[in-house]
C-alpha cells in the first residue's frame, strides 16, 4: 500500500520535474492543490528515475536479440535472425522531398521533415495493417503539420517525456515545438549559430541538446538557460576537434558519452560531463566521410555508416572493429544506418536501387531489400519498440513499414 511518504516524495519529483522543464507556474499550482511543499530545487530527477526503469524494464523483458548486445566474442556464431518481410502500411507526402524522420521514444508518435520546411507528426496507433481497409477520415496518422522554418528540416528529435519536438535546419537554427500545446503550429524555443545545422539528439534527461552542422565543433544546447558549449578539444593524448563539419551528433542511452560523425572521415567518443574526446576512430571509413554514428543499447557498440559504402560496427571501449555490412551503395552525405527495435537487424538506404537494406546484425549477412519508393530513400529512423521504421525519399513521400499480416 502506497504511503503518505511515498505519496509526497513522488509529487515532490513531480514539481522538481516540472521547474526543470520551465513549468513553475504549473509546478506551483500542483503544490497548492495537493498540499505538498514547494522546494527551491529544480531537477531532473525523475526523468533520470524512468529513464533507468525503462532500461531496466527493456533488459528483462526478454527482447534482448541476437545482435551486438552479446557479452561474449561469439557475436557472429549467433542464431541467425529471421528473414523480415516488410511492407509499406502507410504512406504520406510532403511538398517537397522528406529529409528526415525520428520516433518518440515510446513509439507512439512519428515525426517527418522536409526540404520544403515543413514537419509532420503522426500518431502511430491511426496505422493500419493494409489488409484492415481504408481508413476512416477521422483516423488519419498525420494529427499535425508544423512550420517556422525558413529552409530544409535536417533533422528531428523527441524530447524524452515525448512532449516537445526539437527540429534543426539549414536555416541555421533549431528550434523547440510544444507537442502538448492543442492548435500550435509555431515553436515556442529557438537556437540559432551562424551555420546550417545538420544534427541534433536529446540528452536522456532532456536537459541538452547535442548538435552539429557545417562547422567542426560539436555544441551542447542548455535547455533551459539557451546557453551554448563547445565540447572541449584535447584530454592530454592529443585528441582534437574535427576538422571538417558534423554529420551526426548522439548519446549513448545512459548519457555517458556523446558520439561524433564527421566528413572528415572520424568517429569521436566524447565523456557526457566533462565534455572531454576519449576516443578518435581515424579512417574510419578508409578516409571516405563518415556520415552517421549511434551506439547499441547497451553502449558497448557504435555503428558507423560511411561514403565507402560499408556500415561498420565497432567496441566504443577498445575501437577495435567488430563487423563489417556490405551490399548498399551509399552516396549522401546523410546516409544513416539503424539498427532494428531488437538491435538483430541492420538496415540503411541504398542509393543506387532506392531500396533499404536489411542485414542480420550478427552475422552482417545481407536478408532482404524492401523497395517502394520511386526515387532516392534520403533518411530511415527505425521503431524503439515494434520492428517498424519509417523511411523518407527525394519523391517526397514518407513511408511506415511493418512486417505484413500472417
Amino acid at each position: 500500500m502506497e504511503t503518505q511518504t511515498t505519496r509526497e516524495e513522488v509529487i515532490r519529483l513531480i514539481l522538481c520535474q516540472l521547474s526543470a522543464y520551465g513549468f513553475a507556474n504549473l509546478s506551483q499550482a500542483i503544490a497548492t492543490h495537493t498540499k505538498v511543499p514547494m522546494t527551491m530545487d529544480s531537477n531532473s530527477r525523475l526523468a533520470e528515475l524512468v529513464t533507468l526503469g525503462l532500461q531496466h524494464e527493456r533488459q528483462t523483458s526478454g527482447r534482448a536479440g541476437t545482435g551486438p548486445e552479446m557479452d561474449t566474442e561469439t557475436e557472429v556464431q549467433a542464431e541467425a535472425a529471421k528473414v523480415p518481410h516488410f511492407q509499406v502500411w502507410y504512406k504520406t507526402k510532403h511538398k517537397g522531398s522528406a529529409t528526415t524522420a525520428a520516433f518518440s521514444r515510446d513509439g507512439r508518435y512519428i515525426a517527418t521533415g522536409s526540404a520544403d520546411a515543413s514537419l509532420k507528426l503522426i500518431d502511430v496507433d491511426k496505422v493500419r495493417d493494409p489488409s484492415a481497409g481504408t481508413a476512416r477520415r477521422e483516423d488519419k496518422p498525420v494529427i499535425r503539420t508544423l512550420y517556422h522554418h525558413e529552409a530544409e528540416v535536417t533533422g528531428l528529435a523527441f524530447h524524452p517525456n515525448g512532449l516537445v519536438l526539437a527540429s534543426c535546419s539549414a536555416d541555421h537554427s533549431i528550434k523547440l515545438f510544444d507537442l502538448s500545446a492543442a492548435y500550435g503550429k509555431h515553436s515556442f524555443q529557438s537556437f540559432t549559430d551562424n551555420f546550417a545545422f545538420r544534427t541534433i539528439a536529446f540528452h536522456p534527461s532532456g536537459e541538452y541538446i547535442a548538435a552539429g552542422g557545417d562547422a567542426p565543433e560539436v555544441r551542447l544546447y542548455n535547455v533551459h538557460t539557451s546557453k551554448a558549449y563547445l565540447l572541449a578539444a584535447g584530454n592530454g593524448a592529443g585528441q582534437s576537434q574535427h576538422t571538417d563539419s558534423i554529420t551526426q551528433t548522439c548519446y549513448s542511452h545512459s548519457g555517458s558519452v556523446i558520439g561524433s560523425s564527421s566528413s572528415d572521415g572520424t568517429i569521436k567518443i566524447w565523456d557526457g560531463v566533462s565534455g572531454r574526446c576519449v576516443r578518435t576512430v581515424d579512417q574510419a571509413h578508409d578516409g571516405m566521410a563518415v556520415t552517421a554514428v549511434m551506439f547499441s543499447r547497451n553502449g558497448k557498440y557504435a555503428m558507423s555508416t560511411g561514403l565507402d559504402s560499408c556500415v561498420r560496427l565497432w567496441e566504443v571501449g577498445s575501437g577495435r572493429l567488430v563487423q563489417t555490412y556490405r551490399g548498399a551503395s551509399l552516396s549522401a552525405a546523410n546516409e544513416q544506418a539503424v539498427f532494428s527495435h531488437d538491435e538483430a537487424l541492420v538496415m540503411v538506404p541504398d542509393a543506387r536501387a532506392n531500396s533499404v537494406v536489411v542485414w542480420d546484425a550478427a552475422s552482417g549477412e545481407l536478408l532482404t531489400r524492401c523497395a517502394e519508393h520511386r526515387q532516392r530513400i534520403t533518411w530511415i529512423a527505425s521503431s524503439p519498440t515494434t520492428p517498424a521504421f519509417m523511411s523518407c525519399s527525394t519523391d517526397e513521400c514518407v513511408r511506415y513499414w511493418s512486417p505484413g499480416s500472417v
